[in-house]
């Protein structure tokens, strides 16, 4: 045996020798592999890339792999730096395991540690795809090399492998080059952040939600119109956009979750903390590539250049992270590629395949368009050509088609009972009818004159599905998809429900089933998908929001749970009692809003409960719809206990009332009541309709202020009289008792009682007591100021309420 297995310091592997045998490897990491070749390129002074250059790689086995436990893997060598994972590449065919000693290079590979064992390679780059063969020894000869290392291993040392294998906070020997690509291009960025920094956006107020799903509660920050733009996970706010985290820390500290830790500072990078489990990366905003990414286990920040170091350590400590230690990490192998601009090179051939797949999925024949008005067809996503189908998806036989179960079901919900084409040996699809893709054939059973049609996977599953989703912005696609409502609406008879869309209403003529099918494509439907957030952008619509904008809630749409209709002042009411409701309160010029949020409680309201009116001192107002029905009870109960919990006013109101409530609503009318204008349910002469009414009155638009004062002084003394109980020894229960309400009640007015009787015990209070005082002295509403400062409406109702006892007090 001419040679044995030796350290080689400059790989930091024990290396098996150089062999005359030249094997075939499995790449399977493409990207990873690609990196590899791209560095050595740069290593060997690039070169002509269809000759074969020398190379060293590590392998490694791998008894986590599950098709193979044996299997053994090709790494870059650990001089790239990373774990075997990270440096993963390729596998050595089982066919070859022999060449490198079978089972026995297991026992090779425990004995090397810690370090691995390398092999010599070559490898040619291609103008496609590279090419990496092993040096490999004849059959024998790895088994003797074997038994060879492991009798000397008492006689050898590992101290030097401590030295040779690079630290993780030192930039790899093999990633030098990289390095310094690297480098200019993130002091590129770093300079023009610092001429042209971001600056904070607090001109849009923000709030905050809080909800419940299976158990875990989630916390975001919404703008004024429902947009999320951040979301609070393990304890750190994360955002789609930094500028918005000063507003968005106010935010938090009024719904009582403050964020101590976080520093916001006057400079920060245009850059975005993105969590990732268990790497949290570091994002410019757009399409640059990353600095790094921060392992919040370990409390280490990894950076891809140095000059990232400072503007990610700002970036993390306005999350309120300081990490224990900053390391260089090698990025993504895409990102270096993109950056040598050899990216496109590698992906040529399969960018070109998904292309034209894009385009053949996506393509209709260009005579379809005319299904579309006034150029509607020039806003849909679809491409309108009259090209020939690409042979890419042409097959021979129906086989696959056949045993498409996604697709027999969107055929299933299309045509209902149907009977589509026997298979056949040999039998060809039939091109469909819309795009010329392989399809079957369908035939409505029991339909009389039914046609037999054709449609494709896609366009079934478009039609099924659909494509147009809102994503909480305004859509250059909204007037066709509005045209497209307004026209299902025609053909079914009326606003239709999500779950009639899918189901033809007929095939027998096959010019119009065409028509119905490109018309269910663009139908948007109300399904959560979120963009990045901007300052600007609304909650996504849901169904009945559609069906408003496309005018189809004029006369109403019966669901299974009521009538979703638009209320006179353009409130969307999901029954026709709160649409009465909602139509009395704006006759009657009491102001209101829709849907506000209740405040959140461990107990009672993890879910994000909504009320249906807030008015504008602060009452919630519900319509009781089903009061009999027990879970519906059971959510009215709980919302009447929040109210009592949390000091809130609630009226109730159920169809019982409908013919009092000017009597529900006095303290907020001024002067004599007014009916609805017209009734949205029952005849006109119902006497649950009729109302006093003086002809010719008017309809102010401002509350009763005497009887809110009248309200606001009888709450006063109760909440004196509550102290009052409580100094005298009574507990909470007897002073519920004497005043006739619950504990939680008591609570409230204990707690109110006692700020007002020492306004200082409370700072934070009643400093926005005195803010809301000079806002009232500047001729601001409450709501402005809610708006202004972005409280929760209970909030601002305590506050309005505090600077009108405090300073009335004072003024005394």
């Amino acid at each position: 045996m001419s040679a044995a297995i030796s350290f080689s310091a400059e790989h930091g592997l024990w290396m098996l020798p150089r062999g005359q045998l030249s094997i075939d490897c499995a790449t399977w990491v493409r990207a990873r592999f690609n990196e590899f070749v791209e560095l050595e390129l740069l290593r060997h002074g690039s070169g002509s890339r269809n000759e074969w250059i020398d190379v060293v790689v590590a392998l490694v086995p791998r008894p986590d792999n599950e098709y193979n436990p044996k299997a053994i893997s090709i790494a870059q060598p650990i001089t790239y730096g990373g774990s075997y994972r990270d440096r993963h590449m390729a596998f050595v065919y089982d066919a070859d395991h022999g060449l490198l000693g079978g089972d026995r290079f297991h026992d090779l590979a425990e004995a090397a540690q810690a370090a691995e064992i390398g092999c010599h390679a070559r490898l040619r780059a291609g103008q496609a795809d590279g090419e990496l063969q092993l040096w490999v020894s004849a059959p024998g000869e790895a088994l003797a090399l074997i038994d060879d290392f492991l009798s000397r291993r008492e006689d050898r040392t590992d101290g030097a492998l401590v030295t040779a294998v690079p630290g993780n906070d030192h930039i790899p020997p093999a990633r030098a080059e990289q390095a310094v690509l690297l480098e200019a291009q993130a002091e590129n960025h770093v300079r023009q952040w610092r001429l042209d920094p971001p600056t904070d956006v607090s001109s849009t107020p923000l709030r905050v939600q809080q909800r419940s799903v299976f158990g875990n509660h989630l916390v975001y920050v919404v703008n004024q119109a429902g947009g999320r733009i951040g979301q609070l996970k393990d304890e750190v706010l994360f955002l789609d956009d930094e500028r918005h985290r000063r507003a968005a820390l106010d935010a938090l500290e009024r719904a009582g979750i403050p964020q101590h830790d976080a520093v916001v500072g006057d400079w920060f990078p245009d850059a975005v903390l993105v969590h990732r489990g268990a790497r949290w990366l570091l994002k410019p905003r757009g399409a640059e590539p990353s600095m790094g990414w921060y392992d919040p286990e370990a409390e280490v920040l990894h950076v891809h250049a140095d000059a990232y170091r400072e503007p990610a350590e700002i970036l993390l400590r306005r999350h309120g992270i300081v990490p224990v230690a900053t390391r260089w990490a090698a990025p993504d192998p895409e990102q270096l590629l993109r950056h040598l601009g050899v990216a496109d090179r590698y992906a040529a051939e399969s960018r070109r395949a998904s292309e034209l797949a894009e385009q053949q999925v996506w393509r209709m024949w260009a005579h379809h368009r005319d299904v579309f008005p006034n150029g509607l067809a020039d806003l849909s996503p679809l491409r309108w050509t009259d090209e020939k189908q690409n042979r890419i998806f042409a097959e021979d036989g129906t086989y696959w088609l056949h045993h498409d179960s996604y697709y027999l079901r969107d055929l299933e919900s299309l045509f209902g009972p149907h009977d589509h084409g026997e298979y056949r040996h040999g039998q060809k699809p039939v091109p469909c009818r819309l795009c010329g893709r392989d399809a079957l054939t369908a035939t409505r059973r029991a339909e009389p004159g039914a046609k037999s049609l054709a449609y494709c996977s896609g366009c079934a599953r478009k039609a099924v599905k659909g494509f147009l989703v809102d994503r909480g912005s305004d859509e250059s696609w909204e007037p066709l998809a509005v045209w497209c409502l307004q026209q299902l609406a025609a053909e079914l008879g009326g606003p239709p429900s999500q779950a009639q869309i899918p189901r033809l209403v007929s095939t027998v003529e096959p010019a119009a089933t065409d028509r119905a099918m490109l018309i269910r494509m663009h139908v948007p439907r109300a399904r959560v998908r979120r963009a990045a957030a901007g300052a600007e952008q609304r909650a996504p619509f849901i169904w009945a929001d559609w069906l408003k904008r496309a005018g189809l809630l004029g006369d109403g749409v019966q669901l299974a749970r009521g009538t979703v209709t638009v209320a006179s002042d353009g409130h969307l009411c999901r029954s026709l009692l709160e649409r009465h409701i909602d139509d009395f309160l704006t006759a009657n010029g009491i102001a209101h809003e829709v849907e506000p949020y209740w405040p959140y409680d461990p107990d009672l309201n993890t879910t994000g409960l909504r009320a249906d009116w807030l008015l504008d001192d602060g009452t919630y107002v519900e319509a009781w719809g089903l009061p009999d029905e027990p879970a519906y009870a059971s959510k009215m109960g709980r919302k009447v206990e929040l109210a009592a919990r949390t000091g809130i006013r609630l009226v109730g109101v159920t169809s019982a009332d409908l013919g009092n409530l000017h009597h529900v609503f006095a303290s907020w009318i001024i002067g004599e009541a007014r009916p609805v204008p017209s009734a949205v349910f029952g005849k006109p002469d119902d006497p649950r309709l009729q109302r006093p009414r003086r002809p010719g009155s008017p309809a102010p638009r401002a509350t009763n202020p005497s009887a809110n004062a009248e309200t606001r002084a009888a709450r006063l003394e109760r909440c004196r009289r509550a102290v009052a109980l409580q100094e005298a020894g009574m507990n909470r229960a007897a002073i519920g008792a004497e005043l006739g309400m619950g504990p939680d009640a008591v609570k409230a007015l204990l707690r109110d009682g006692k700020f007002y009787a020492a306004p200082d015990s409370d700072p934070a209070r009643r400093q926005l007591a005195v803010d809301a005082h000079e806002a009232q002295s500047r001729g601001m509403t409450k709501d402005q100021f809610r708006q202004a400062r972005a409280l929760a409406p209970p909030k601002a109702h305590e506050c309005w309420k505090d600077a009108d006892v405090l300073f009335e007090r004072h003024a005394g």
